[in-house]
């Protein structure tokens, strides 16, 4: 499946130069007992970050998923399972991440997540990188551009 959704990546940051994050959702396969957490009444989804340690992004994508990991667990306690790094005989290590040092894959849930589960956590998720990526721009625009980059 990675060789196949390669393809559409490769051609996706051909033809836009915008494309400044890379974001690859999955569901794990771990059961019910991994995968839950009620936070402040609500049942959201587990979320985990997966990093391929086998391309040459892998520092600079662990640190952006270190990054996130953290910002979620501050506002979402314990919604994360962490960090994973993958790599050897018999993982992939790449995940198409060699494609972008901003590259991650994301596995929201488990098999016997439901959707409303996997919903809060994807919210929750695109509330802490809304706020990441709001924040980076303006460090980014502190190098005296009058436009934002």
């Amino acid at each position: 499946s990675y060789q196949e959704s390669r393809k559409s990546v490769q051609t996706a940051l051909a033809t836009n130069k915008d494309l400044e994050y890379m974001i690859d959702i999955h569901r794990d396969s771990k059961r019910k007992k991994h995968t839950p957490i009620s936070i402040n009444g609500k049942d959201y989804a587990k979320i985990a970050f997966v990093i391929g340690g086998n391309n040459p992004n892998f520092e600079k994508n662990a640190a952006l998923a270190n990054k996130l990991h953290k910002a979620l667990e501050k506002k979402y306690p314990g919604i994360s399972r962490g960090v994973m790094k993958q790599g050897g005989a018999g993982h992939n290590g790449v995940y198409n991440q060699d494609l972008s040092g901003n590259a991650m894959l994301i596995e929201i849930g488990g098999v016997d997540n439901t959707f409303e589960e996997m919903y809060l956590t994807v919210d929750a998720f695109t509330d802490v990188f809304s706020e990441f990526y709001w924040d980076a721009k303006a460090v980014d625009n502190t190098t005296g551009d009058s436009e934002a980059k």
